[in-house]
């Protein structure tokens, strides 16, 4: 962490994962400084009695953790009182971590909940839950204990059982303090990349868009194509319905636990690899429930599951890839079933009709734009690594401070961080932020 300097003096703490920490620090087992309990849920959590769109308690669900970042802000449900007295309440600003789902993630509830035994929870914390969330979310305290997500085994005695560094709460704070205005900096840095990453997308989509529904002729004639969505097409191009073109086939169910080269595809893209495949030709596979709006175009032998078709495609009458970009045109919410969970079926997609240019065309279509969105691929491919190297110094930066790699103290924290910062300021110091996750990571290596 080049510009941070570290204490003056260290000892072991005898932490395999904490190594040395400063000389006046001192470790301490979580359960010596709460007591740690776990959630419990009224049973049959399904009744209707234990809910009420006007609780006071919001009802915490895995999924509402996973989809939060540090602060716990809402839920999708609320329970009624009496579901309310039958789980474990908390209060703004409690800290609570997940054992099931997505376990090892922390989170800081901003609002009244329950929480069911899935999570587990720190009564009478004798410090700020700010510096125990940002110690969790490094995952190293788990290092021993599984993989952090679904492997991560944890309880109430695990989680008692991990020794965390312990400086003076005067310290937690500016380690606190010192974080939380870092990371504000950072995580500014990656909205505004991922900003740029969209507007990207965008440009790649229209330039898509125009070549495979417009063709690149300028001045060809034009004819309403019939399809609502679509509008005028070349005159010389065919309309024919999707089976017509292509095979489609439900995905399969398979074994989790079986691991391989082949990719398991769903329909929001790979989830996992398994040691057979269901196809091995070019292939585009279509959301069936979930993720309708995303295509995937596959060459390699794969396996999809049934939240995902996969086709078998006609080359005589399409080149896969142009059967793929032609897909991101369509809009398929169009064709699905008007349910709670939007879906498509084999047969609203085999109607979906599309316009075809001749083979030869449709060659000249693909060679255009590949080379068209190669260089913004190669921006977006550029921009993904910037944000990957400086997650990880972000994490690192954590972890340094937490552990006391770096003296923090005589840090000076604007009380209010400035809105006239130049980009270019954040733009360099970010760039030396990835330098750093980029030394990091070779240290890590050696």
């Amino acid at each position: 962490m080049g510009k941070y300097k570290p204490y003056e003096k260290y000892k072991n703490s005898g932490i395999p994962w904490l190594g040395e920490i400063p000389e006046h620090w001192e470790a301490s087992k979580i359960k010596w400084l709460t007591p740690v309990k776990r959630g419990a849920s009224p049973r049959p959590i399904d009744n209707p009695i234990y809910f009420s769109k006007d609780g006071e308690f919001s009802w915490v669900r895995i999924a509402d953790v996973s989809a939060s970042r540090r602060y716990l802000k809402k839920t999708k449900e609320k329970l009624s009182d009496l579901g309310a007295s039958l789980s474990v309440k908390q209060y703004p600003n409690d800290l609570f971590l997940s054992i099931a789902g997505t376990v090892g993630k922390p989170i800081i509830t901003k609002i009244k909940c329950c929480i069911h035994d899935g999570f587990v929870y720190f009564p009478n914390l004798k410090l700020n839950p700010e510096y125990l969330f940002y110690i969790f979310t490094t995952g190293i305290p788990y290092q021993g204990l599984g993989k952090m997500g679904t492997q991560l085994n944890l309880n109430t005695e695990t989680v008692g059982s991990i020794t965390i560094p312990l400086p003076s709460n005067e310290e937690i704070e500016q380690i606190v303090s010192f974080l939380d205005y870092k990371l504000a900096k950072i995580n500014r840095f990656i909205r505004k990349k991922k900003q740029l990453i969209k507007l990207l997308n965008e440009q790649k989509a229209a330039i898509i868009n125009q070549a495979v529904t417009k063709g690149l002729d300028p001045n060809a004639g034009m004819k309403d194509s019939g399809i609502e969505w679509l509008g005028e097409i070349p005159q010389h191009w065919e309309v024919r319905k999707l089976k017509y073109v292509a095979k489609i086939f439900n995905g399969s169910e398979c074994d989790k636990q079986i691991e391989g080269l082949y990719p398991v595809y769903g329909s929001g893209g790979v989830f996992g690899y398994h040691s057979d495949y269901l196809y091995d030709k070019p292939s585009v596979l279509l959301g069936r429930k979930g993720t309708l709006n995303k295509p995937m175009f596959v060459q390699e032998p794969f396996w999809s599951v049934d939240t995902a078709f996969y086709t078998k495609i006609n080359e005589q009458v399409i080149i896969p890839y142009f059967f793929y970009l032609v897909c991101t045109t369509i809009e398929f919410e169009f064709y699905s079933t008007k349910t709670a969970l939007p879906s498509m079926t084999q047969t609203s997609l085999y109607e979906v009709k599309l316009a075809i240019p001749p083979l030869s065309e449709q060659q000249q279509i693909v060679s255009y734009i590949e080379k068209e969105t190669a260089k913004l691929n190669s921006t977006i491919s550029t921009i993904e690594k910037e944000i990957a190297l400086v997650e990880e110094y972000k994490t690192a930066l954590i972890a340094e401070a937490v552990t006391g790699k770096i003296d923090v103290r005589g840090y000076q924290v604007p009380e209010v961080e400035s809105e006239e910062e130049s980009d270019e300021e954040l733009e360099a110091e970010m760039s030396m932020a990835a330098e750093d996750a980029d030394d990091y990571q070779t240290e890590e290596m050696e």
